[in-house]
């Protein structure tokens, strides 16, 4: 069986946890905090030392976004990574939004707004700022990150903008994201997270 391990209020780990429950796949969740991501035995697994970290048979992988393509390879091919050139193209696009502009910008200002971290804080507010428009600009014009329906793109992009209010960030001024996160949530089988319940009347 699949093991994931991570953090409840983990946002990367959320994207995963998506992933694995409208996938319809039965997994075990190893809580890995941080203490134990100190450990020599976590270490072992992964010199990264980071969570998410999965675990399928024999097959270990790290990072977020690699994990959602593998899986989108695997069990949605085409429909969750694209069943064009263009449409790969596109995803790869957020993919690599996730991990830039979100990674640092709203995500690192819910580190330091909810568990205290330090941050370069002018940064993070900068970049922040630069995104948040170009994605609402996009999500005014339509239903999903890429094509007309939910891809890998939407799943690694939406955690750190559905925790917004964590980082001191109003949705209400971005209400294009809002109601995309928001349709996200009411997803038939959407597993809920701290700070990103599930959609009245959702499955």
């Amino acid at each position: 069986m699949i093991q994931l391990h991570g953090t409840p209020r983990s946002g990367n780990t959320h994207k995963v946890r998506m992933a694995l429950t409208f996938l319809g796949l039965p997994w075990n969740e190893q809580p890995t905090d941080a203490a134990a991501r100190k450990s020599d035995a976590f270490r072992a697994l992964t010199p990264m030392a980071q969570i998410p970290f999965f675990i399928d048979g024999d097959f270990h992988l790290r990072d977020s976004q690699a994990i959602l393509a593998y899986l989108a390879a695997r069990h949605r091919p085409g429909d969750w990574d694209g069943y064009t050139a263009e449409e790969r193209g596109e995803i790869g696009v957020w993919l690599s939004h996730a991990a830039n502009e979100i990674a640092n910008g709203p995500a690192t200002l819910r580190l330091a707004r909810q568990f205290d971290i330090l941050i370069a804080e002018a940064h993070a507010q900068a970049v922040t700022a630069r995104f948040l428009p170009v994605i609402e600009a996009h999500l005014a014009q339509r239903r999903w990150l890429v094509g007309d329906r939910l891809t890998i793109a939407d799943l690694a992009v939406s955690p750190y903008l559905a925790l917004a209010g964590e980082a001191d960030i109003d949705l209400a001024d971005w209400p294009a994201i809002g109601e995309w996160t928001d349709r996200i949530a009411a997803l038939p089988g959407f597993p809920a997270m701290p700070g990103w319940p599930a959609a009245k009347g959702a499955d």
